[in-house]
């Protein structure tokens, strides 16, 4: 019986076919692989500056809600520091306003009453929680809390009547700025009442803030006697992916980058 096998030059023939094909096959597993990693990567730096920047718009743009004017934040201001519902400092800014309705009132409130009762005043204090706008419509600073009854500082009077039900809200000053946090740079925001500095989104390289003044100006620095003449901020946020790009250490760091600019309008301090 005639039997016929494989021949070493057919073996290696082979062999060199297979290894072609394998090279091949694992170029093209290592460049998908990096084009998924470098894909991955810019899609998360995307989603982490877009939902920065969506957050700081919802607050920016509340700010002074509350009808909060010079009479309330007197000369003591908010937190002794704040005098203005926008208050612009070098790469930050604190905005102020009411920002979250803790209660709600639980009997009807006559103008020029010193004091209201709610259904839970747990939410407030005499100290960081000590402004309270009541719904949106008036501000006013607590003196003292008994029970559920909330007497005014100063025996500052309500300017109009309040029905029960109506939304008592705990004013804020929120600040956003950049700085470092577990090693990496990132957008900062402080409430202000007592935690200190939270990371929003990280990897931010660079944070500016432009102010449009109610005359149409754009400025970069604002004079502190122009704080309430700002009716829009314009934001400018710079990401970066978390790890670098072996393909662009040629040509720089390494790193892929993304600049989100958001106009922001201060709805509500032409009104007060």
């Amino acid at each position: 019986m005639n039997r016929k096998g494989i021949t070493l030059i057919e073996l290696l023939v082979a062999l060199a076919v297979s290894g072609i094909l394998l090279a091949g096959i694992y170029r093209t597993f290592v460049s998908q692989q990096h084009t998924f990693t470098v894909q991955d990567q810019v899609v998360d730096m995307q989603q982490n500056v877009r939902l920065a920047i969506n957050r700081m718009t919802r607050e920016l743009r509340m700010a002074g809600y509350g009808r909060m004017d010079a009479t309330f934040f007197g000369a003591g201001k908010v937190h002794g520091i704040y005098q203005h519902a926008v208050n612009p400092v070098g790469n930050s800014v604190t905005v102020v306003g009411g920002y979250q309705a803790l209660t709600t009132l639980s009997a009807n409130a006559a103008g020029g009453s010193t004091t209201i009762l709610v259904n839970d005043a747990s939410g407030f204090n005499t100290g960081l929680k000590q402004y309270i706008s009541i719904n949106g419509t008036e501000s006013l600073q607590i003196q003292k809390i008994t029970g559920n009854q909330i007497d005014f500082k100063g025996g500052t009077q309500l300017s109009e009547d309040h029905l029960a039900g109506e939304p008592v809200f705990l004013i804020m000053a929120i600040t956003y700025s950049i700085g470092m946090f577990e090693g990496k740079s990132s957008l900062l925001r402080d409430d202000n009442l007592g935690q200190g500095p939270q990371p929003v989104a990280e990897n931010i390289e660079n944070l500016r803030f432009r102010y449009v003044m109610n005359d149409g100006t754009t400025l970069d620095v604002v004079p502190a006697a122009r704080f309430d003449d700002i009716r829009m901020v314009q934001v400018i946020l710079v990401a970066r992916t978390d790890r670098i790009d072996p393909e662009l250490t040629k040509a720089g760091d390494g790193f892929r980058r993304r600049t989100l600019n958001s106009n922001i309008q201060m709805r509500n301090l032409g009104l007060i």
